[in-house]
């Protein structure tokens, strides 16, 4: 067994007390495997300690799977055990060893392929790692080294299992992704254009029984004369127009919509202050997601302002967005769906040029733009709303094709 992994990966230090976006601070469930719940209940405590630990630390309905044994349950404004200072109360207490599996981990991302490998990355959720990614104006390499025997056994992410079909191409169809990504002889919206196809083709390949044909597609995208004709007849005649601007405050609109039916208060802080930057009030927002009248709601001055921002990003340190890009790739579970997977990282795309410049300053610095890319990630991935909701939003109204995808990307 290997362990391929993104070469940033062993950089990676929680900066604690020092991080300005604690992950503590989110509405999230803490899962504890059997024996971390069972080690934790018998600790001695204090007793303002044990009195929220018996009201916060619960065990759940039989899963079948030891390491979904309790929970910690989260209130609004996150972990019932950080301190006012953004301090666990758990660490300070007991130390190190008393977190449980996923709060040590944290954000570090494995992923069992079959029996042949672990896949290592750090989830762009976390603001450190967003910082890690800007340090690397080169681009991400992956390395690869054999796993010790003799190592503690990994918990994954996920499982990609061997019967699935498309489990004997998952290096070839992972290694193409990203190569397209890194391939600076394209602007990054052009790029996404060619993973585009590369991902519509090899979904239709694994769907008609065909996957053995993948190989060959990646090797046929490495010539760069073919991918500037797929990029060239992909792109709208009129990127940014006032429809797809339209387009785009919808996706908003949806995710504001999802995102306020969870008790998330962090996310819902943030998914109204970039609403509000574009012009939209809370009560205006309500009123559109009923009537569907978006236009009424946003301001075209305010999105083009934004678009600036982010145009300059792009423009002057193209790498921020390929290496953000890369990471969040190199962490999908393809099973899911290869296109799935693309059109969720398309839509991402289109909310980043609105999101992450709404909390940046005319200047700002790298220690900003790292933030306001972790809140991009954390409101349209790690809320799962682009997922669960944008993507089938799409899919019924038959708009989920890669020419709506050009639109959504240029």
């Amino acid at each position: 067994m290997n362990i391929v992994k993104l070469a940033y990966f062993d950089e990676f230090q929680c900066t604690n007390s020092e991080c300005p976006d604690s992950c503590c601070k989110d509405s999230w469930n803490i899962w504890l495997s059997r024996r971390e719940y069972l080690d934790f209940k018998k600790r001695d405590m204090k007793p303002e300690f044990r009195e929220i630990a018996d009201k916060c630390v619960k065990r759940v309905k039989d899963t079948g799977d030891d390491y979904k044994y309790a929970k910690i349950l989260h209130n609004e404004d996150g972990c019932p055990f950080l301190t006012e200072n953004d301090l666990c109360m758990i660490h300070k207490e007991f130390g190190e060893n008393a977190l449980g599996y996923v709060c040590k981990t944290f954000p570090r991302h494995y992923a069992s392929i079959g029996d042949d490998a672990v896949a290592m990355s750090c989830t762009s959720t976390c603001y450190h790692v967003n910082e890690l990614l800007m340090r690397h104006p080169e681009g991400l390499a992956i390395t690869e080294e054999e796993y010790k025997q003799n190592a503690k056994t990994v918990f994954s992410s996920f499982t990609v299992r061997k019967n699935w079909e498309g489990y004997p191409y998952y290096w070839d169809i992972l290694g193409a992704e990203i190569d397209i990504l890194q391939n600076r002889s394209f602007t990054v919206s052009e790029r996404l254009l060619i993973l585009g196809y590369f991902c519509q083709k090899a979904d239709e390949y694994m769907k008609n029984g065909s996957a053995n044909k993948i190989p060959s597609l990646a090797a046929m995208l490495l010539d760069n004369d073919l991918c500037r004709k797929i990029a060239d007849s992909l792109k709208p005649a009129v990127p940014q127009s006032d429809s797809s601007m339209t387009d785009s405050v919808s996706i908003l609109l949806n995710l504001s919509a999802r995102i306020k039916k969870t008790n998330m208060a962090s996310y819902i802080k943030m998914i109204d202050h970039v609403l509000q930057k574009t012009g939209c009030t809370i009560k205006e927002v309500t009123e559109a997601s009923e009537k569907w009248e978006v236009t009424a709601y946003f301001s075209k001055e305010a999105i083009l302002k934004l678009y600036n921002v982010y145009r300059h990003i792009e423009e002057e340190r193209s790498y921020i967005i390929e290496n953000l890009l890369v990471n969040i790739v190199f962490s999908q579970d393809m099973q899911d769906g290869i296109w799935k997977n693309y059109f969720i990282t398309a839509v991402f795309y289109n909310m980043l040029r609105i999101i992450a410049p709404a909390f940046l300053n005319e200047e700002y610095s790298d220690r900003e733009l790292a933030l306001a890319l972790t809140y991009a990630v954390k409101i349209v991935i790690n809320s799962h709303s682009a997922e669960m909701g944008t993507f089938e939003d799409y899919v019924k109204d038959n708009k989920c094709t890669l020419p709506y995808a050009a639109l959504l990307i240029c």
